[in-house]
This record gives structure tokens, C-alpha cells and sequence, in this order.
């Protein structure tokens, strides 16, 4: 297949380009789409330097597939146009996501969801992706009826510039006492500083208390899991780490729990890795670099023989935005080649 990536010089673009680099199935010379901004700049791809092209002008046909991580705008106005032309779109933002006409997918969750004709795909929040891989299998085993999530997320989340925001406030802190408030210095980036802090605030207020991240994780992990009466509740942390994503999830069932048959099922479902060991687990840094999602501390709740509490750790910006993105478009390659 012919590819674009629209969005090719944010922290989610180059991961992308990154993961393509060993795709069989791409047909020759990737093409790079950003703002105009950002057109001309030249980016290394399979040995070849790559310029970058305005994706406002480019012309949708020339390719099968783009994998757009352009932020909601863009998406909400080019998606559309390389649809028309017959192209598939993989959308890392979330313009489209809970459209009732656009899959939401995870690909060994829902691949099923997937469109049989070119149509834009949603690819889930970071967070979502991570607590739904963890919670899929245990959901074939047990039937899930409630989660409950706290997160404990990277600055990668939010951006090049949110690393840029966490290395300048660690510098202004280094002549001052710590046990000062840093003041107002965001970055413009985050609500509150996030050095040697965590912010429980992550995107967005809406109207109900929840933040917008929040919410994603809510409404984005029903529709995956195909539970849409399902009772979640979620607080988003941005966390002063570099890369990897951290959730607390307690998972309430339907049937009582076996924890070695947890384990089991976990250990068996594809892209996840469990720790057995209960008092086992993997960091956000430790992972970072590895596609998998990383389950741990796994144990029952003492007071409720059907209530699971583990940690979960993955890189957001592969498992939770570029892998999972291309792992879409392995599906639809592999289908193309059975036609």
C-alpha cells in the first residue's frame, strides 16, 4: 500500500514512521504531510531523506492509506477529502472517535469493527488503549460491570512542547529551594507547573467536574469493549515523567474472581505481559520502547471475591497512539492481499 503520514514531525508521527519502517506491505516511498509550516523540512525514512509536503495541498489520491496524528481540526477537515479519494484514514486525534458511524478499534480487541471500504478509523485515547487490553480478557472470563481508573500519565502525552514546559521548570528549580511553589511557570502547556508535581488535570473542564480525559476513557472504553452500560469512573494525572503511562485500575465482575485463572488469561491474550508475582510489576520508564501492555500487581480485593485491582503500564506513544495505529493498517493490508 501507498502510505502518508499527516502530521509526520509531532513526537506521534515520527513513532509512526518508526513502526512503518519494517511493514512489508508498504509500497514504496512513505509520504510526509504537515502544516505549511512545517512543509519543506526533510526527515530520514529507510535510508532516503524525506521532505516534508503541505497536507492542505496534497492530493489524496496519490495514496491508499494516510495515518493522520494532525491534532482534531486537521482531522475534521482533510479526513473527509482522503475518504472521497478512496483512501483509508487512521485518525489518532479525537475528532471522530465516538461518531456512531466511525470504529473505534483496538486491534486485538475489536478488529471485527473494522469497515470493509475506505472510511476513516478512530484510534483510541493512550490511556484507553491500555486499560482496555488489560481488561478485555479478564472480561471474556469473568463479565465486567464496573472499573474504576486512576492515571498516571507522561508528559509525552501532550507533546514535544510538554517536554520542553518539564525540562525548563526542572532548570528554574535547580537554584531554588524545593520546598517553594514554583509559582506560575506552565510552559503554556500544563494547567498548574508539573515539575516535582502531579496535576490532576487533563485536557478540558466539562460541565459535569470531569476533565476531558476523563471522559475519553469513560465513553472510549465502552464503545471498544461493546459494554455501553458499563459503570466507569476515572481520574486523569499528568505526571512529571518522560514517556509511559501508568493506570490503577480496579475491575468489578459479574462472577467471582480466580486470580490464577486471571493470570492465565492475561498471559495468553496477545500484546500483554503479566507479572505473576503479586507484589510484581513494571514502571512507565521501564517499559518505554516496548509495544506490549504491562500488567501488574494483580490481587483480589479483600472484601470483594469479585473485584481485581492492577496496575497497568505501556508506552502512549506506541501500544497508546502509533503501534496501535499501525496495527490497523496490518489488518486492512492483509486484507487487501486476500482479495
Amino acid at each position: 500500500m501507498r502510505i502518508a503520514v499527516v502530521g509526520a514531525t509531532g513526537l506521534v508521527g515520527r513513532s509512526m514512521m518508526e513502526q512503518l519502517s519494517d511493514r512489508p506491505w508498504l509500497d514504496g516511498s512513505l509520504r510526509l504531510l504537515a502544516s505549511a509550516r512545517s512543509t519543506g523540512r526533510v526527515l530520514p525514512f529507510r535510508g532516503e531523506d524525506l521532505v516534508v509536503e503541505n497536507a492542505a495541498e496534497f492530493d489524496p489520491s496519490a495514496v491508499d492509506l494516510a495515518l493522520f496524528s494532525a491534532g482534531g481540526a486537521t482531522s475534521r477537515e482533510l479526513a473527509p477529502r482522503f475518504v472521497e479519494a478512496g483512501c483509508w484514514v487512521i485518525d489518532n486525534s479525537s475528532a471522530w472517535r465516538m461518531d456512531p458511524a466511525t470504529a473505534l478499534v483496538v486491534p486485538e480487541i475489536n478488529a471485527h469493527a473494522l469497515p470493509n471500504r475506505p472510511a476513516v478509523i478512530a484510534n483510541p485515547n493512550c490511556s484507553t488503549i491500555q486499560i482496555v487490553m488489560a481488561l478485555a480478557p479478564l472480561h471474556q472470563a469473568f463479565g465486567l460491570l464496573q472499573m474504576h481508573v486512576a492515571t498516571y500519565q507522561s508528559v509525552s502525552g501532550a507533546g514535544a512542547a510538554a517536554r520542553r514546559a518539564l525540562l525548563d521548570q526542572i532548570d528554574q528549580r535547580r537554584p531554588a529551594d524545593l520546598d517553594a511553589p514554583l509559582g506560575e511557570a506552565t510552559g503554556g502547556v500544563f494547567a498548574r507547573p508539573i515539575a516535582f508535581d502531579a496535576v490532576p488535570e487533563i485536557g478540558p473542564a466539562d460541565a459535569d467536574g470531569f476533565f476531558q480525559e476523563e471522559t475519553k476513557v469513560v465513553q472510549e472504553s465502552r464503545k471498544i469493549l461493546g459494554l455501553p452500560d458499563l459503570q466507569v469512573t476515572c481520574l486523569a494525572v499528568r505526571v512529571p515523567s518522560w514517556n509511559g503511562h501508568g493506570a490503577v485500575v480496579r475491575a468489578v465482575f459479574a462472577d467471582r474472581v480466580d486470580r490464577d485463572e486471571a493470570v492465565r488469561r492475561l498471559a495468553s491474550f496477545p500484546g500483554l505481559v503479566v507479572a505473576d508475582d503479586p507484589l510484581g510489576y513494571a514502571t512507565p520508564s521501564e517499559v518505554s520502547g516496548d509495544g506490549r501492555v504491562h500488567v501488574g500487581r494483580l490481587r483480589i480485593d479483600s472484601g470483594e471475591p469479585k473485584a481485581l485491582t492492577m496496575w497497568v503500564a505501556a508506552d502512549n506513544l506506541l501500544k497508546g497512539a502509533a503501534l496501535n495505529a499501525v496495527q490497523i493498517a496490518d489488518v486492512l493490508a492483509v486484507r487487501r492481499a486476500q482479495r
